[in-house]
């Protein structure tokens, strides 16, 4: 839940996200290691509130092209799932629909 009135920050106290600069950190930890494509496929995740996000609507957010290339965002996916793992965030596919955004319970986390 966005607890901000600025539409251009997320912030829920485990996250905080500054979509206009591309800024993620979790508890208070700056997460600089995704790329700008992976910031942007984060970001439209996390904007869909737990709703499922096709392929062609990530595509059309991320690249702003019409013609969907799923291999490149699977690749994409894969790398923004290493990478966010280890902070409780989880990108769960459903198939022949899209994926959408998963936040474990957040106190059972350590982070390294």
């Amino acid at each position: 839940m966005n607890t901000q009135s600025n539409p251009a920050i997320y912030d829920d106290g485990y996250l905080h996200v500054e979509y206009d600069f591309f800024y993620l950190e979790c508890r208070g930890i700056p997460i600089y290691t995704i790329s700008r494509i992976e910031f942007l496929i984060f970001a439209c995740l996390l904007r869909a509130a737990g709703r499922p996000v096709s392929h062609q609507e990530l595509w059309r957010q991320v690249w702003q092209e019409e013609e969907c290339k799923d291999n490149i965002i699977r690749v994409h996916i894969t790398n923004v799932r290493r990478k966010l793992k280890s902070y409780g965030i989880h990108i769960v596919p459903m198939s022949g629909v899209g994926y959408y955004l998963q936040i474990v319970s957040q106190e059972n986390l350590k982070l390294d």
